[in-house]
């Protein structure tokens, strides 16, 4: 029996949420560390136990399609484990923001992923295969993000919670099913894209606005109480958990998506959540 064409690690994900409620455009072989139903959606999806470093299959796939973690992608694309005529991953712009960050972990995650992007360049470029990178800024839409969703999910339990409702550095926040457009965009045959790709949300909004709009979306009972400035930058330098986040919430993280708009069609709506954005 022929293999399915399109070969995916990270279905199970966010991002894999997403692209099966937008509808998948071939059938999937999608590896993941359990086997599973897809999560929504239609076309036909062979599911495979494994994961990244283990996985190595001699079949040439039509195309494979990373959404979770590029540095574990890259090290099987360059190894020759995954093989086909294209390539298409999912990056982020923490990239360009978190190298210059006072926390030393978020150094390492932006270093990361430079490396993780060179290497799988490199190795493409050698193999003569088209790869694409996708590098997304703050997505939200399906209530499984670790910055709006998880506001709301403190909100729906607390009647008054305090949100520093005053950071003024603006954001991009991309919308998941946007970035699923996006994928298929870049996996389709008449689409002969290479290149990273930073893909920012259709809007600028500042950071409290983005969790006020969130709060009053998902959470409407609750009563948002604003966090003095001068508290938000002191936390930042007492906690160390916190000291890379407070250190970004008054600079604008705003990236050109000229490029992507070009290539891909990028049209991402802007950021107008809705309750279900932030399902229960």
């Amino acid at each position: 029996m022929r293999r399915p064409p399109l070969l995916v690690f990270g279905l199970s994900g966010q991002l894999g949420d997403a692209l099966c409620r937008r509808g998948l455009p071939l059938p999937v072989l999608a590896v993941s560390r359990q086997a599973r139903e897809p999560v929504a959606g239609g076309g036909h999806v062979e599911w495979r136990a494994g994961d990244l470093d283990s996985f190595d299959e001699p079949h040439r796939f039509d195309a494979a399609l990373s959404l979770g973690p590029l540095d574990a992608f890259a090290r099987a694309v360059a190894s020759g484990r995954v093989r086909a005529g294209r390539i298409v991953a999912f990056g982020s712009t923490s990239l360009h923001v978190k190298g210059r960050s006072p926390d030393a972990a978020e150094r390492d995650v932006a270093a990361r992923l430079a490396e993780a992007e060179d290497a799988l360049f490199a190795a493409c470029r050698e193999s003569g295969t088209p790869c694409t990178v996708l590098r997304p800024t703050l997505v939200w839409g399906l209530g499984r993000d670790a910055t709006v969703s998880r506001a709301v999910r403190l909100a729906r339990r607390w009647p008054v919670l305090p949100l520093p409702l005053g950071a003024p550095g603006l954001r991009q926040p991309v919308h998941a099913l946007d970035l699923a457009e996006a994928s298929v965009a870049a996996l389709s045959a008449d689409v002969r894209v290479a290149g990273a790709f930073d893909l920012p949300g259709g809007e600028r909004v500042a950071f409290g606005e983005m969790l006020r709009r969130s709060v009053a979306a998902g959470a409407p009972g609750c009563r948002p109480c604003p966090v003095p400035w001068p508290l938000v930058t002191l936390a930042g330098r007492a906690d160390a958990r916190l000291r890379g986040w407070a250190s970004r919430l008054a600079d604008d993280l705003v990236f050109d998506d000229g490029p992507a708009r070009d290539a891909l069609g990028w049209a991402p709506r802007g950021f107008a959540p809705s309750a279900a954005d932030f399902p229960v």
